[in-house]
């Protein structure tokens, strides 16, 4: 349970018996001996057996204790060096005295002097994994007949054993892999009823074929499995029978009620994606207390823990400070997806002054995937075929009568309850195990039980019974990692196969389509997109058409809002989270989130009152709703980063906007309140840096709220930003960049690179804010990193580099990344400015948009919509080239007539959103009248006063 400690140098790293080794096996000398003594006493098992039980054991119990005893072992080590004590010419020298000193009996009465806790609490984990060990010998002895049923064959004699590689459980047990001389299985010492369930289960299925569920030999309170191995598709029909099984594990799951089925659960055996471990089925929803964000959002996020998400297949990125970004699910954990993980190192291994650090490491590769570089997009339509073809085949049993009959064979099944997440336990483990607390065990207990009873009151479900967590912590104090579990009778799978009757098969289908950009790290890495232009594009009677447009995607944006009793209306979406794309109730961001959809439906109501836009019942309504759910959004969940359209920034941008396209009292009390929270300390301590969501972002709402209010304190704040950048930028002889958390090469584009920096710094240079020689500076910062996006382009390819790192060179158009964005800020400075090196930017952006062109999505971000603003800006500046106002509103107009809207990275899924969704669409079309006074959120531009 607490985690291997990794070698920090590579160079040569640990010995593959761990840096400790000598000391911890002198400390465990007692339990070798025990060990030793206990071993002949293993009946059923040839001498040779016995040896490799003897082995692996001994390999196991040392392997666990030092790493229990690495930060004893460490300090130790520090307070030796430090009083002289270790004899040596060299600190390679004096790591070798410290070994013999701790491996001499004498230093195992000091730990004990000194760490009261230490060698109890050691010998009695240490006890336990022997007894498991043991206890595991003599079950296989007595069922060998059995487990060679597994193999097919008399299994030969046992060769190997591989223990304690996982979780342990219930007093030290842990899953083992028992090798034979004609193949292996799986010993779980935990009941294993339900999987044999779940295989006679599937079974039942038709079109179940490719399901797999390993082969039990089920006995009493344990039991073996089958070890299906992993192994890759041999082509692509093997792959697509194995995405079509996956989606049909979703179905069944939905039915089930299962969860847990991460990347460790579910093994890829070719084209079968096999459900190794099924602990946990008819998982009940917990309840959840109110969130203070309004019934919808509280609806919302109980919908999405109904739905297939919960199971663990679908990619889905964990939030926390270990975990950070990771996707853990049996889906996704795609290679090069996964961000490096922090875990305790040991760094300068063998030397004097070994110490403990915390490294980045890379996550070890998981066994789920049915190809080296998985291309899930490719084959998402299957797992969405599999999962229509499974769920239809259950309602063929259902309709026939007999579904809850089948699901009869899951009662008296032990199944298991997670009512914490095993990083929690991870984390307080590791806590317990620290030499402060083996010092002063009274203390840590203390800590312990106040950090599980303060974990419950903000994770539902998770234990509050001062006695539950007693038990938690003395499981903790072996090693252990606590486990819940009832039994399932026909009363769970009755109200199981009613829930799953009532489920809303379309938001299903959706929350499938939209969990794919989780499994991505950013659109950097999505495969080729494909482009689709319109057909004969018609330029006749196009203003009808386009409010048409407008009116079917607010109609659908209307529809799609979850609402609550108490009038609030929010959506559920694929958000850009702070650690990635995540499939949730709407933020309060610009971005992705609530303020983005509130602004487009309030532009929509303006626009219809102006006689611009057809009416719709019922916009208002949402649009109150809406309003609701952003402030209290605000008011509830801290905003993590500040900048203009994820971050706090972005919610002062949008509360301004919203004062000049509806008027209402109160907006603009609301974007001062918002301001507020940007303090100089906060401010100071972004890492973000960008436009999206860093201090770059912060600039530009915060001069329009100066402007706005006549209040000089915003300009102080845009100033902190602008000095922050100031702080962080990396020059050289190429210009100004910024190393950034996201990109740390530092990179071009608007988004999050060089160009966004360099206009907000530049924005700032010609506002009041700051002296006369801050906005020196500022002008002169922005002109550099003009430069290093300069430095990027390419005559030949008349278009900007990607300077990203980790994938191919190419040249985007997008508005993060890419020409749009340049050709945006270029044109709104050299409007500012008058400086011809921005007007060449400008003119140079709108062919290198025109190399691809129309035809990709339709979204303010990554598509079309971006193209025709940078061309809409570019067509009133000398020199322009390309398509008159007709030809690209004929273009963008029967393009969507012809393929719908279409958004990002999940093109078919559902995304209300202002920049990657319909919000955006709703936006631009209300847009594209000639009358209608928009500013573009691209530039954070506010509309004009009216």
């Amino acid at each position: 349970m607490v985690e291997p400690v990794a070698a920090a140098r590579t160079a040569d790293g640990a010995p593959p018996e761990g840096w400790f080794a000598a000391p911890v096996d002198a400390f465990a000398a007692p339990l070798f001996a025990e060990l030793e003594d206990r071993i002949p006493k293993v009946a059923g098992l040839a001498a040779d057996e016995r040896a490799v039980l003897r082995e692996a054991t001994r390999e196991a119990l040392g392997r666990t204790l030092q790493l229990r005893l690495n930060r004893v072992l460490l300090l130790e080590l520090r307070a030796a060096a430090l009083a002289g004590a270790l004899p040596g010419a060299d600190p390679a020298a004096r790591w070798g005295a410290f070994l013999r000193h701790a491996s001499a009996p004498e230093f195992a009465e000091a730990l004990h002097r000194r760490y009261p806790a230490l060698r109890e609490r050691a010998h009695a984990s240490g006890r336990l994994l022997i007894e498991g060990a043991l206890e595991l010998g003599t079950r296989l002895a007595a069922d060998r007949g059995a487990v060679a049923g597994l193999l097919g064959d008399d299994p030969g004699p046992l060769r190997a054993l591989e223990l304690a590689r996982g979780d342990t459980h219930h007093g030290g047990r842990a899953v083992a892999r028992a090798l034979f001389e004609t193949g292996s299985v799986m010993y779980k010492p935990r009941p294993v009823e339900v999987d044999a369930a779940l295989r006679s289960f599937v079974a039942a299925v038709p079109g179940a074929e490719d399901l797999g569920v390993p082969r039990v030999v089920v006995r009493d309170g344990y039991g073996w499995a089958e070890h299906l191995a992993h192994r890759y598709c041999r082509d692509e029909t093997e792959l697509a029978r194995f995405y079509r099984a996956l989606g049909g594990w979703l179905a069944v799951m939905r039915l089930l009620g299962g969860t847990d089925l991460h990347a460790e659960n579910l093994v890829a055996h070719g084209p079968v994606p096999a459900v190794v471990d099924a602990e946990a089925l008819f998982t009940p929803d917990v309840e959840v207390p109110p969130s203070g964000r309004g019934d919808a959002v509280d609806r919302a996020a109980r919908t999405i823990r109904n739905t297939v998400l919960r199971t663990g297949i679908l990619p889905l990125r964990t939030d926390g400070y270990a975990l950070a970004g990771v996707d853990l699910s049996a889906a996704g954990g795609l290679p090069g997806q996964q961000p490096r993980i922090r875990v305790p190192v040991i760094a300068d291994g063998g030397l004097d002054t070994a110490r403990m650090e915390i490294g980045v490491v890379d996550l070890p590769p998981a066994r789920n995937h049915p190809s080296p570089e998985p291309v899930l997009i490719r084959h998402w339509d299957q797992v969405l075929t599999g999962f229509d073809r499974i769920t239809g085949a259950l309602a063929d049993i259902d309709a026939a009568g007999g579904l809850g009959t089948l699901m009869e064979v899951f009662d008296g099944c032990r199944v298991r309850r997670i009512r914490r997440p095993t990083q929690t336990y991870t984390d307080i483990g590791r806590m317990l195990w620290h030499p402060a607390s083996l010092h002063d065990p009274d203390a840590a207990l203390a800590r312990a039980r106040d950090i599980l009873h303060r974990n419950a009151l903000a994770a539902p479900g998770a234990p509050r019974d001062p006695a539950v967590i007693d038990g938690e912590i003395a499981d903790l104090l072996i090693g252990d990692v606590p486990v819940f579990g009832d039994r399932v009778d026909g009363q769970r799978t009755a109200a199981f196969l009613t829930g799953w009757r009532r489920a809303d098969l379309t938001r299903e289908r959706d929350t499938i389509r939209s969990a794919l950009v989780g499994a991505y790290l950013n659109e950097r890495r999505l495969p080729d997109r494909v482009r689709t232009p319109a057909r004969s594009p018609g330029a006749e009677d196009l203003d009808r058409r386009r409010r048409a447009l407008a009116a079917a995607a607010v109609e659908t944006i209307r529809a799609a809002a979850v609402r609550g009793t108490d009038a609030t209306a929010t959506w559920i979406s694929p958000v850009l989270t702070d650690y990635g794309w995540a499939v949730r109730p709407l933020g309060a961001d610009l971005y992705t989130g609530q303020g983005g959809v509130a602004l487009a439906l309030a532009e929509y109501l303006r626009e219809q009152r102006a006689g611009r836009a057809d009416p719709v019942a019922g916009v208002e309504s949402v649009l109150d709703g809406a309003l609701e759910v952003l402030a209290a959004t605000e008011d509830t969940t801290p905003t993590r980063q500040i900048g203009g359209f994820t971050g706090i920034a972005s919610q002062v941008w949008t509360w301004s906007a919203l004062h000049r396209v509806l008027g209402t009292p109160g907006l603009l009390d609301r974007a001062r309140a918002r301001a507020a929270l940007l303090t100089p300390e906060l401010i100071a301590e972004d890492r973000a840096l960008d436009v999206l969501g860093g201090a770059a972002g912060v600039i530009v709402p915060l001069l329009d709220l100066a402007e706005l209010t006549l209040q000089e304190r915003w300009l102080g704040v845009a100033a902190e930003a602008g000095r922050r950048l100031e702080r962080t930028a990396v020059v050289d002889d190429r210009g100004a960049r910024w190393s950034t958390v996201m990109f740390p090469e530092g990179i071009g584009g608007f988004a999050h690179g060089a160009t966004g920096a360099g206009w907000a710094l530049t924005r700032l240079a010609l506002s009041a804010a700051g002296s006369a020689a801050d906005r020196r500076r500022w002008y002169e910062l922005g002109s550099l990193a003009h430069d290093f996006e300069e430095s990027l382009y390419s005559p030949g390819e008349r278009a900007w580099a990607d300077a990203r790192v980790g994938g191919e060179v190419d040249h985007p158009t997008a508005w993060c990344h890419g020409s749009t964005g340049i050709g945006l800020a270029a044109v709104d400075l050299h409007e500012r400015t008058g400086d011809p090196r921005h007007l060449d930017t400008a003119l140079r952006s709108g062919p290198a948009g025109l190399r691809e062109g129309f035809g990709w999505s339709h979204t303010l971000c990554h598509g079309d919509l971006g193209l025709w603003e940078v061309l809409h800006r570019l067509r009133g500046l000398k020199g322009y080239e390309g398509p008159s106002a007709v030809e690209a509103d004929a273009e963008l107009i029967t393009g969507i007539e012809q393929r719908g809207p279409v958004g990002g990275l999940a093109k078919e899924a559902f995304a209300p959103g202002l920049l990657p969704g319909l919000s955006g669409v709703v936006h631009h079309l209300l847009r594209m009248h000639p009358d209608a006074r928009l500013g573009s959120p691209l530039l954070l531009a506010l509309p004009p006063e009216t």
